[in-house]
Parts: structure tokens; C-alpha cells; sequence
């Protein structure tokens, strides 16, 4: 009799829609309270925060816009405004809901979002300066951009974190001190690094529960959580909530209860952005094949050792959390993640490997064939492309992900016979 398979959802992380509508929330009535606002691409949004600014991430507006089904709708307009599709789709939602607001056109209320006294690039890819340039020319918003260069070896990083402090330095700070009419809070900035450096380290302390088999939870259930990292970072409510979820992670782990019930069959790594927008089509693709993803980058690379930050030091220990201590610069080139995916392969017994490949985010997708190839060749185990996108659903096809699951899932079951 076949096996069937269904998904074992966590209580905790109910908790993050009303976390993450809050912050939305205050960001869309911060003018009304005479609040600035910022906009932020990249890991910079620690400054805003910093200075009072109600601040929005850009990478996770998109997953909002899209996750309240407003998604569509919004990149529609970007499209008619003239943004061509293959480019970067975080670019465009932000590109059509700034031609909504400008020429009135009716969008999803709760998307929309109070324009911007400065907008804060932390360039990690050339689509950001295209982003910043078409927001500065046709909504003359103030842009401020500072550069942060992935290495591609390791006696690159010293020289780039060094270039991406005297940045922040000489071109961000300033800027903001004119933006908000006073000096740098380096006081604020180290309270939030407390209080961050807690979260982040129970946030870890559940991470470690990915070595559990059965795994009682899963990547999609990680990415969720980074809510109270990014949204309600250097706010205490982000302790509890990591502190719940330990507890449940715990008393599964104690039961052996699992992610997947009725048992688990295959341990997958995912790489590249999360399907934002398709968490629930992708998991309902999984499922039925006792499969659970359970370990990958991103979000992983936000901060992942927390253990090296100091507070007393707010600009030093940040921009080492971006470059020396292994943070979002490190992450993405193959060179340098390879040997961290290795060491994954065997802490967490993974069984194959699925490498997203936005259409819209070609950095992301750095060395994916090449990794694979090379995964199989010291490890042993398979891995496939599946290509997509984190919010455009023109770009996702359901056949593609179904074919290429299938076809992972038979290579790892030849390896076992």
C-alpha cells in the first residue's frame, strides 16, 4: 500500500502574520505620525532603524506584496509602465507601486507604502543601482548607495569589509544625519546589536534542531522566522518568539515527531532565494514524497554568528557580520559556500540537493550546474535546477517543479538500492 505523507505545520510560527502586518502597518501611517521613512535594499536597514526611521527591507516588501495576493497585480503595472519582465521582480514590484501611487492607479490598499526621504542601496548586484536611478529619476526620491561586493576568495574579504566600513562611514552616515537633522545614534544602533545578538543566538540554538531525525520542522518554517530578525529587529518581542519556538522544537524532537508525518523519506537542501510567494505550492509538491527541505543559505547567511557580535563596537561588529564572520557578502560565491555546503551534507544527513534558479536574480544563481556537479563527485548525492521566481508567477511552472522533484527523488533512491 502506497505511503501517504502530510505536513506536521508548526503552532509558533502562526504567530508571525500579525508580527509582520504590524510592521507594515506602522511603515504605511509613519508620515501621518510625522516619522521619515526610509527604504533599504541590501543589510543596511540596521541604520535606519537606528535613527527612529520607519524602514522597509526591500526583499521582504516583495514577499509581503506577494504573500497578501497583491503581487500580480502590482507587477502588471510595472509592465505597462514599461519594466521589462526579465528584469529583477523585487525591482519591478517596487517600480509599480510607485507608478500606482503616482498616476493614482487602484492597487491592494495595504501595499501601498508612504514614499521614501531617502532610499538606502546596499548594492549586491547591479539591479539595485537600476532600481535606485529609475526611483531617483521618476519619483525624485534621495538615494544614497553603498557598495558591498561579494569576495570570490577569501584573501578578498579583509580589503572589501574595509571599503564597505569607510562607505557606511563617509557616505551613509552623514547622509542620514542631514536626512534626519541630527547626529548618528551609535547608542540606539548598539541597543538593537543586544538585543539582535540574543534573538539571533536562540535563533541558531533552533537551527541545530535540523539535526534531528525526523526533523520536526523545516526550511520553510526557518525562512518565515526571520521576521523577528529583520521586522522587529532591536525590539525585545523577537526573544519570546524564538524562545516558544525553541520549547516546541524541543518537545517534538524529544517525541520524534517530525515535520512530515507520517515519517520522513528524503532530507533536501535548498539553495537560493525562497519561493516567497509559492512557500505553500512548492511544500505541496514535497510532501507527497515523505520530502522535507531543511537546510539552505538563505536565509542562514543574515547574521549566523551572532556569537562574534559586540555591541560596544555598532559599526566594526556589523560590517564584520556582512564579511569575516560569514554573512550575505561570503554567502553567494561558489568558491567559498562549497565547502560550508559539504560540511552541511554530512551535519544534517541531506540526501539531495535543489538549486533555485530565480529567472530574475541571476547573482543568486551563481554555480548552480557546477555545484552540483561537483557535490556528486565528493559526496555522492544528486541534485537538480528548478527555475523560477520569488514572486512572479508567469515565471513559475508547476509541471517543471513536479518533473524535476520526481526525477531527484528516483536518482536518490538508485543511489540507495
Amino acid at each position: 500500500m502506497e505511503q501517504k505523507y502530510r505536513l506536521n505545520r508548526l503552532e509558533t510560527t502562526r504567530m508571525i502574520g500579525p508580527m509582520v502586518d504590524q510592521h507594515w502597518k506602522e511603515l504605511r501611517t509613519a508620515k501621518e505620525r510625522g516619522e521619515k521613512v526610509a527604504w533599504c535594499s541590501g543589510p543596511l536597514f540596521i541604520f535606519p532603524y537606528a535613527m527612529g526611521m520607519k524602514c522597509h527591507f526591500m526583499a521582504g516588501y516583495s514577499a509581503y506584496c506577494a504573500g497578501r495576493g497583491a503581487g500580480d497585480q502590482v507587477l502588471e503595472v510595472a509592465e505597462a509602465e514599461g519594466e521589462l519582465r526579465e528584469t529583477c521582480s523585487y525591482h519591478r514590484m517596487h517600480m509599480g507601486m510607485a507608478a500606482a501611487i503616482k498616476k493614482g492607479i487602484p492597487i491592494k490598499e495595504e501595499v501601498i507604502l508612504p514614499l521614501p526621504d531617502l532610499l538606502i542601496i546596499g548594492r549586491l548586484c547591479p539591479e539595485m543601482s537600476h532600481y535606485a536611478e529609475a526611483l531617483y529619476r521618476q519619483m525624485g526620491i534621495r538615494v544614497v548607495g553603498i557598495d558591498s561586493p561579494p569576495p570570490r576568495r577569501a584573501e578578498d574579504v579583509l580589503p572589501l569589509e574595509k571599503y564597505f566600513e569607510n562607505q557606511i562611514k563617509e557616505v551613509l552616515i552623514p547622509t542620514m544625519e542631514e536626512v534626519c537633522g541630527k547626529p548618528f545614534d551609535y547608542d540606539r544602533m548598539s541597543e538593537i546589536l543586544r538585543i539582535l545578538k540574543e534573538t539571533a543566538l536562540l535563533r541558531n540554538e533552533c537551527w541545530e534542531y535540523f539535526k534531528c531525525k525526523p526533523s520536526p520542522w523545516t526550511l520553510w518554517d526557518y525562512g518565515v522566522s526571520i521576521a523577528p530578525v529583520f521586522y522587529l529587529m532591536g525590539k525585545p518581542e523577537g526573544i519570546p518568539y524564538y524562545q516558544r519556538l525553541k520549547e516546541e522544537l524541543a518537545e517534538r524532537a524529544k517525541n520524534k515527531i517530525g515535520a512530515i508525518l507520517p515519517e520522513e523519506k528524503y532530507r533536501i537542501y535548498w539553495d537560493g532565494w525562497l519561493p516567497w510567494a509559492f512557500l505553500g505550492k512548492f511544500i505541496r509538491k514535497f510532501v507527497p514524497y515523505g520530502a522535507v527541505p531543511l537546510v539552505g543559505k538563505y536565509p542562514w547567511e543574515f547574521f549566523p554568528h551572532p556569537e562574534t557580535i559586540d555591541p560596544e563596537d555598532p559599526l566594526g561588529t556589523f560590517v564584520k557580520q556582512v564579511y569575516s564572520n560569514g554573512g550575505l557578502a561570503r554567502a553567494n560565491a561558489p568558491e567559498m559556500s562549497l565547502p560550508l555546503l559539504e560540511k552541511w551534507i554530512d551535519e544534517y544527513s541531506l540526501d539531495g540537493l535543489v538549486m533555485f534558479s530565480s529567472k530574475t536574480c541571476r547573482m543568486w544563481n551563481l554555480g548552480h550546474p557546477d555545484i552540483i556537479k561537483r557535490i556528486e563527485r565528493s559526496k555522492g548525492i544528486p541534485g537538480v535546477v528548478i527555475e523560477g521566481d520569488m514572486v512572479d508567477s508567469q515565471m513559475i511552472s508547476e509541471s517543471q517543479i513536479e518533473t524535476r522533484l520526481q526525477a531527484l527523488f528516483e536518482m536518490i533512491e538508485a543511489r540507495r538500492s
